[in-house]
């Protein structure tokens, strides 16, 4: 690169670096991105299914309450990015990439004005030193203009090649929006703020009163207006990113505070475009704060799902947050987040060549304390940390995201002070030993970060399930067969957001480990069993449905079965006969074909299970609660004759019955635990369905047609022993 003669890289160098650098940024962030990550998570496929609602006409909310609750912005962009280029897994993440890459040319900028101000100010000043003073050194202007290009620059190459920064920035989540705009809140901020002191030092204007000792007369230029509204931008619409950028207005409250309290006159010069900055932050964020004065769960809902402060999660938090400081403090040096899907398991946010500059770029700023300016990033670091802090699972690397600008930042300081100490000695050995040195050890960075992250993580078997690989083949293997095949998979939750944007058709989900539902036999039917969590289902279906074959096994990363599709063709079979019939039918929608107890006697303690056959008539809308009873002598622990039952939505919760298929036979598996001490003899069993939100018990009718009474159909007896 080409310097002037005072040192400096010339306007046209500078700008052709901070293209490099981004281009090297873009390259780390984009290249495979659609093979590395492998999979598609859950949190990520959330943010696929949410966008691809709005691209079809649903509602534009203010926030997501589903998945624990989710700010908007995040997938309104990537609503924009599956219009654009179509509803593929690798677009959710190519959007993250354009963020991540957008965040450091912004790098560069915040870099540059951080140590430009920091240079503006002499401690105790009350009006700002000669413009080019050097912050803690005495090489002269030009060395402070080549300080702020170098701290940008390096501010910018240090996140470009940052694993932290990279691996989220290749993940289809909201948190890498945060340094995002945090990055471009505080680079607009220190930018009018810098215009502010220019403007009141320029040689052809009024000196201000206040370095006289009164009161500020100029007015802040246009440009520094515009700085500090973009400012409020970054500052309010932070707040629609993640939860953890509610901390960056934080910070800036925090900072300006500091500023004004270690530099006298600063709010007296800059209270215009504080001002304005904190007008713009309000206007920006009123809509989603209104929104959460109207929903104030949705706002706590997270939080208290995670923090150890307040929510009862823990029963001595403070001593929780303590224990979590070691680790906190250690994710930079020794053990970082250990989840497969954050980080590669175990490996510090900084290798040692960062690390190193990380701590003399720390020591610098604390060092430089009266400079509001280079106190900026460890205010940032431990404002930006205390998610992680104060909630489980420390280190958690996505809830410290927004800390990675004031890394780079510590660590482009930390160079520029090794350079400044080898230029110090006055001799060009040392100064080129130091430059050769900065370069080679930054080149060590590049390559560990991407021999890291695209050799020892990437080939990672833990991805498997880290990025639920497994569900993204299986998904995709339903969405290409036959639009009408019948689609069930076992056991997965029904709102699993991968299956459902990579399907991109209905797909019935039940636990097969608390049930059984058998598809209608007059159509085909592929089950999918997840054979390490679900070993009943596949020998059941081959109990009761015999012609079912296996149509294809699925391998995790460790070569072990990972799951089977079953695939049940047309056929005309009998219906399975459970040990007692019924035959009782409740309302127009089912009926109670029969059921099985696993034992014919019991006795006190005992738990007897229950399985009553449901033949699927109709459709159904809305969502019943099986009841299943034993009744007996009085009971004087309930009052009357109930001594055991069960109640809960068929197939323990997972199969409820609005999801439920006319033809379909579903065998409901309920336990009945007999108290301690039960009297021996014969014990009624019974069983119905009611509505949970009325307790309105539905119509049951026997086999004959007579309506039963109170709504339940009797079965058979269960004959206790002492």
């Amino acid at each position: 690169m080409q310097a002037d003669r005072t040192g400096r890289l010339s306007p046209v160098w500078e700008a052709a670096a901070v293209v490099l650098i981004t281009l090297v940024g873009a390259i780390l962030r984009f290249y495979r991105i659609g093979e590395v990550p492998p999979g598609l998570h859950f949190d990520e496929a959330f943010q696929g299914v949410m966008a691809r609602g709005l691209l079809a006409g649903g509602p534009l909310p203010l926030f997501f309450p589903a998945n624990q609750g989710e700010e908007p912005l995040a997938i309104y962009l990537v609503a924009a990015g599956l219009r654009l280029l179509g509803q593929e897994p690798w677009v959710i993440r190519l959007c993250s990439a354009v963020e991540g890459t957008l965040a450091l040319p912004l790098a560069w900028w915040l870099g540059r004005g951080l140590y430009r101000l920091a240079r503006s100010i002499q401690p105790g000043s009350r009006g700002g030193a000669p413009a080019g003073t050097e912050a803690g050194a005495t090489a002269g202007p030009q060395a402070g203009q080549l300080g702020e290009q170098v701290v940008g620059l390096g501010a910018a190459l240090v996140l470009a090649i940052l694993y932290w920064h990279l691996s989220f920035s290749r993940l289809g989540m909201e948190p890498i929006l945060v340094p995002l705009f945090a990055t471009l809140a505080f680079a607009a901020l220190l930018h009018g703020l810098n215009s502010d002191y220019r403007a009141g030092q320029a040689p052809d204007r009024p000196a201000s009163r206040t370095q006289a000792g009164g009161p500020d007369t100029h007015r802040p230029p246009k440009a520094a207006y515009w700085a500090f509204g973009l400012a409020g931008v970054g500052l309010g619409g932070g707040l629609y990113t993640y939860k953890a950028g509610y901390l960056v207005p934080v910070l800036a409250v925090l900072f300006i505070a500091y500023a004004a309290l270690v530099e006298r006159g600063f709010l007296r010069r800059h209270w215009r475009g504080l001002l304005l900055v904190a007008l713009v932050t309000v206007v920006v964020a009123t809509p989603l704060s209104l929104y959460f004065v109207a929903h104030p769960e949705d706002f706590l809902h997270r939080p208290s799902d995670v923090s150890l402060v307040g929510t009862g999660r823990s029963s001595q938090p403070l001593q929780a947050v303590v224990d979590n400081i070691l680790p906190v403090l250690g994710m930079f040096f020794v053990e970082g987040d250990t989840n497969p899907r954050s980080n590669l398991p175990g490996r510090p946010a900084l290798d040692p060549f960062l690390a190193l500059l990380f701590v003399v770029g720390l020591g610098r700023a604390v060092v430089g304390w009266r400079r509001p300016a280079l106190m900026l990033p460890p205010l940032w670091l431990g404002v930006m940390t205390l998610p992680t802090l104060v909630t489980e699972y420390a280190p958690h690397f996505a809830r410290a995201l927004g800390a990675t600008p004031a890394v780079a930042l510590l660590c482009a300081l930390g160079g520029w002070t090794l350079w400044q100490a080898g230029s110090r000695l006055a001799a060009r050995w040392a100064v080129a030993a130091v430059s050769g040195l900065l370069v080679l050890g930054l080149v060590f960075s590049g390559v560990s970060t991407v021999w890291a992250y695209f050799h020892n993580w990437a080939q990672s078997p833990d991805l498997f399930y880290a990025y639920d690989v497994g569900l993204v083949e299986v998904a995709g293997f339903l969405r290409d067969l036959p639009p009408d095949t019948g689609l069930y998979l076992t056991p997965t939750r029904p709102d699993h957001y991968t299956v459902h944007f990579v399907a991109g058709r209905p797909c019935a989900t039940f636990d097969g480990r608390h049930g059984l539902v058998l598809p209608p036999p007059d159509r085909r039917a592929v089950v999918v069993v997840f054979v390490q969590e679900d070993g009943l289902t596949g020998p059941a279906l081959q109990q009761f449905r015999p012609e079912a074959s296996i149509l294809r096994t699925w391998a995790d990363g460790y070569g072990r079965t990972y799951a089977q599709a079953y695939d049940l063709p047309p056929a005309e079979v009998q219906p399975p006969q459970p040990d007692e019939l019924s035959g009782a039918l409740l309302g127009d929608a089912v009926e109670l074909v029969g059921y099985s107890l696993d034992r014919d006697t019991a006795i006190g303690g005992d738990t007897v299970y229950l399985t009553l056959y449901w033949r699927v008539l109709a459709s159904m809308d809305q969502d019943y609660t099986v009841f299943t009873h034993l009744l007996g002598a009085h009971n004087p622990a309930t009052g009357g004759p109930l001594w055991a039952g069960h109640d809960s939505q068929p197939v323990g919760g997972h199969y409820p019955t609005t999801a439920w298929q006319p033809g379909e036979i579903v065998l409901d598996v309920h336990p009945l635990t007999l108290p301690a001490g039960a009297p021996a003899g014969p014990y009624q069993l019974e069983a119905g369905f009611y509505l949970l939100e009325t307790m309105t018990r539905l119509p049951a009718r026997d086999a004959g047609g007579e309506r039963l009474p109170d709504d339940a159909v009797l079965l058979g007896t269960l004959e206790v022993g002492q």
